[in-house]
């Protein structure tokens, strides 16, 4: 059924969404990013189990029951959101039955989960929240759900690598000379050569211009603050962006077929709030288990 003659199928304006959080809290973008995600792929939600990752405050999961999901399985790592989720829900209506919001770590619940147990996995704004966007795929493949939704924003353009330069910061991190890393937190020491990688890597990346290349498989590291509740909870900090090439790459190597949902479409009149979908720094897939 198309909803779009008579407004959003799911409308946020109004609900408490708006209000549980300062994140991409914006009534156009929500109704939007439900429209484009989720309402127009109802056939991967309407009767489904849907594993919702980084649930956050239950916007996501909440459409997915307005569309017809038959479950809703919502995994957070903080536990504030955690309760405004199932407030949320409870206040809009939504039967208990239907839902449950699990505080922990997205990795953690899936390497405990039973295969078969979801129809449908949910991965709004925490792919590059992680540096383990290959093992999340992988875990989806081995639970067998049969349809992947993946909305993330990306690393865009053609990368190189230069050749490593070493400087001083102002941790002490980064000697001027090829010597093993030295840190004055504990917590990066104990993870040794691969903070110094990647942290390494994420210096050395850069763009170039030449003609005729095309955009790498890759992941661009750098560091968020965990306090942040828009951010990873992992005190370390370290996330990755991921390509488009990178995100392709891997849902072929495990099996997924993959469509890019297109938000160029001459239905959009209002793009506030939504401009980094306009521009392609956010992209958006919807991907199928081939066997």
């Amino acid at each position: 059924m198309d909803c779009m003659g008579r407004g959003f199928c799911v409308d946020y304006e109004g609900t408490p969404f708006l209000e549980t959080s300062k994140t991409a809290a914006h009534p156009n973008r929500l109704n939007w990013r439900c429209e484009i995600l989720l309402t127009r792929n109802r056939e991967a939600i309407t009767g489904r189990k849907i594993l919702d990752l980084a649930s956050h405050d239950g916007r996501f999961s909440y459409a997915c029951l307005e569309l017809g999901a038959s479950h809703v399985t919502g995994v957070e790592g903080r536990q504030h959101l955690v309760q405004s989720a199932n407030d949320n829900l409870i206040g809009l209506g939504c039967k208990p039955e239907r839902f449950c919001f699990i505080e922990g770590d997205v990795f953690d619940y899936l390497h405990n989960a039973k295969p078969n147990g979801f129809d449908t996995v949910l991965c709004f704004g925490f792919f590059y929240h992680t540096v383990r966007q290959n093992e999340l795929i992988a875990q989806v493949r081995r639970i067998q759900a049969q349809c992947f939704l993946l909305d993330t924003f990306i690393a865009r353009g053609v990368f190189a690598l230069s050749p490593p330069t070493f400087r001083a910061t102002d941790e002490g991190a980064y000697p001027r000379r090829r010597s093993k890393l030295v840190s004055r937190s504990s917590a990066v020491s104990k993870l040794g050569r691969f903070i110094q990688a990647t942290d390494i890597l994420r210096r050395v990346v850069r763009y170039t211009s030449s003609g005729g290349q095309r955009e790498r498989p890759c992941l661009v590291f750098t560091r968020e603050s965990h306090i942040i509740e828009a951010a990873t909870i992992d005190p370390l900090g370290l996330v990755a962006s991921p390509t488009k090439a990178f995100i392709e790459l891997v849902l072929e190597s495990y099996g997924f077929t993959f469509r890019e949902l297109r938000w160029n479409t001459n239905d959009i009149d209002n793009w506030t709030a939504i401009e980094d979908y306009r521009t392609q720094a956010r992209v958006s897939y919807i991907a199928q288990r081939l066997y």
